[in-house]
């Protein structure tokens, strides 16, 4: 997957937060956060949720913690 465009400030605001490269991460299909391999499109639960792993690195897990996954 590609990571979406962010201003270099963005970038290295993450970096300084994460401690590591979101666009590389991203590239390598690793998670910011928790640092988990081979997340791919389909890994995730739908588009909107591929979008958010394309802005911000976080995998599916993450993504569901942060904001709150479905509950049903």
């Amino acid at each position: 997957m590609e990571a979406s465009y962010k201003d270099s400030k963005i970038d290295n605001f993450i970096f300084s937060m994460m401690g590591r490269d979101r666009t590389a991460t991203i590239a390598a299909g690793e998670c910011v956060t928790c640092e988990s391999t081979g997340n791919n499109a389909e890994s995730f639960s739908d588009d909107l949720s591929r979008k958010e792993y394309s802005i911000s690195g976080m995998c599916q897990s993450c993504q569901d913690d942060f904001f709150g996954g479905d509950d049903e």
